[in-house]
């Protein structure tokens, strides 16, 4: 079989060519979304329906991450409800970089909002998604969008530093040569960063540091001195043009004759997202503005402050404000221009002391990771990645202490095991035991629990379950082991399991734990590979 077309991790083998190309579909209405694509919401819903009738949980995400995308375009309520139903997805798959992605998506919507415990929130996210994406591992395609996310929320909080580091990270894993997966996101990673070093280089230019100017030019030519990215949209290419010419303006270029040629050729048509134009005043307003041209620098300045967007290019805005706060004032200190500088230097001070705390969260966040690392270790078990007895007893604990007064206990115990490894060796017996695991893991809730107690023996734990739903996860389990393809891990291989089922009060776990093993020792008894309930005969599997 060939290998999957999405480092990181293979699609399951069921209808795996469909999966495949609907996957890849998903990201490319992510990019239809963004470069204003006709119909792209449409598509996106129809391609999550049909995702969750076929039960593909990684195609599911990227739809719902898609939508995400598709609802920035309407208003808060609906993104903040699409982010949400990515995050709660995620959540439930237990999957970590879409869980990042998601929780950097929703801090960059909330950190907009006024409410001082949003906002505590929501920098809470994105230090959580930034830590998350040191240690997580998955398709190389979700980790680089995962950065892009948290750069894009850095960058909203003027946390330019940050937010260059993560454009940096999610570049430094593209593969080379790039894959053909690439062009749904390199594209949007180098527009993003290309942005970026134009916001931070105006806010420079309004705080008098001209020598840092310097190097966001160096990285802009760094950035554009690499082959396009193929997939790149001919407007986004446009956009960065202009850009570069406000960049290039900046650094002392002059590039009005550029910068009035671009604006000939622009249409309003060819840009449904950026509009250039503001930007392309700009820069003419900056070149004009330096070589002493004050009547048309003020005429280029007052077109860019109404043609740029105040919303989506806010710094570029306020810089065109600045400048023509500049070039009224003659060069004279008046009233207006040592209020623009005092309200700069607040925010400033503001985002310096930010910056701080956030690093200050981070490094809180890795703590409290590498805490639930090392509990995790003492409750699990290395083999399956199951919980061990210790994180048994802490589990059913738990459950008194949340006053779950029922519950039922399945023990498991695979069938002739020994001959499995007197056959077959260890290592494949490891390999079964580690297959078994996942299975269990697939047949439990959030709310459940499933244990490796030892050797090839294993148990769930099913809160507030009664013993018609613990008999048809029991029969369940029984027949999806007996289902597996053992024979592709070792010819002549074959693996069932015997389960022991008991249901009653959490208060009495003990009576619970032998009434489960005496119903498994029947179980065993009357044949193996079956099931028997606590008090009744083997059921029919």
């Amino acid at each position: 079989m060939a290998a999957p077309p999405i480092a990181g991790d293979a699609f399951p083998s069921d209808d795996l060519e469909a999966r495949r190309a609907a996957y890849m579909r998903a990201y490319e209405l992510v990019v239809d979304v963004q470069a204003g694509v006709g119909g792209a919401g449409d598509a996106i819903h129809a391609l999550l329906a049909d995702a969750e009738e076929r039960d593909w949980p990684e195609v599911v995400r990227i739809g719902l991450f898609a939508a995400a995308v598709a609802a920035g375009r309407s208003n808060h309520r609906e993104r903040r409800e699409a982010v949400a139903r990515l995050l709660a997805r995620a959540e439930e798959d237990r999957a970590p970089v879409m869980l990042a992605l998601a929780l950097a998506m929703r801090a960059s919507l909330d950190v907009s909002q006024s409410s001082t415990e949003l906002t505590k929130d929501s920098d809470e996210d994105l230090a959580r998604a930034a830590v998350l994406l040191e240690t997580a591992d998955g398709r190389l395609i979700e980790r680089i969008s995962a950065h892009n996310a948290c750069a894009q929320a850095f960058g909203v909080r003027w946390l330019w530093e940050l937010c260059d580091q993560q454009y940096a990270t999610a570049l430094s894993l593209a593969p080379d040569p790039p894959a053909p997966w690439a062009r749904y996101v390199l594209p949007a990673i180098v527009y993003n960063r290309a942005e970026m070093q134009v916001n931070w280089a105006c806010v420079h230019r309004q705080a008098g540091e001209d020598g840092m100017l310097w190097e966001r030019w160096r990285t802009w030519q760094g950035l554009m001195s690499s082959s396009a990215p193929e997939g790149m949209p001919a407007a986004w290419t446009a956009e960065l043009d202009a850009l570069g010419l406000v960049l290039a303006a900046l650094v002392g270029r002059d590039v009005t004759a550029q910068a009035q040629a671009m604006l000939s050729r622009v249409s309003p048509d060819d840009h449904p997202g950026a509009w250039p134009v503001g930007w392309l005043h700009l820069a003419v307003a900056l070149s004009d503005q330096r070589a002493g041209r004050v009547h048309r620098a003020m005429e280029a300045v007052e077109l860019a402050v109404a043609e740029i967007d105040p919303t989506g290019s806010t710094e570029p805005y306020d810089l065109a404000l600045f400048v023509a706060a500049e070039l009224e004032a003659e060069g004279k200190p008046t009233a207006a221009m040592r209020y623009a500088r005092r309200q700069l230097s607040l925010r400033w001070s503001h985002q310096l002391a930010l910056h701080s705390s956030t690093l200050g969260r981070i490094q809180a966040e890795r703590l409290r990771r590498e805490h639930d690392v090392i509990t995790q270790q003492a409750h699990r078990d290395d083999l399956t990645a199951l919980l061990n007895r210790r994180g048994f007893s802490r589990y059913v604990d738990a459950l008194a202490r949340q006053d779950v007064a029922t519950v039922s206990l399945l023990v498991a115990d695979l069938d002739e095991f020994k001959s499995v490894n007197d056959r077959f060796g260890h290592q494949i017996g490891d390999t079964v035991l580690v297959s078994v695991g996942r299975l269990l893991h697939a047949h439990v809730r959030q709310s459940d629990c499933a244990v490796r107690l030892g050797g090839d023996e294993f148990a769930l734990v099913l809160a507030s379950a009664g013993t018609d739903v613990a008999r048809r996860r029991a029969e369940a389990l029984v027949a999806a082991v007996r289902a597996q393809p053992w024979a592709d891990l070792a010819p002549g291989l074959s693996v069932t399991v015997s389960v022991g089922s008991a249901s009653g009060k959490t208060t009495d776990f003990t009576a619970l734990i032998e009434r489960a093993d005496r119903a498994l020792y029947r179980a065993k008894q009357g044949g193996r590979d079956t099931v028997v309930c606590d008090g009744g005969e083997p059921a029919c599997t």
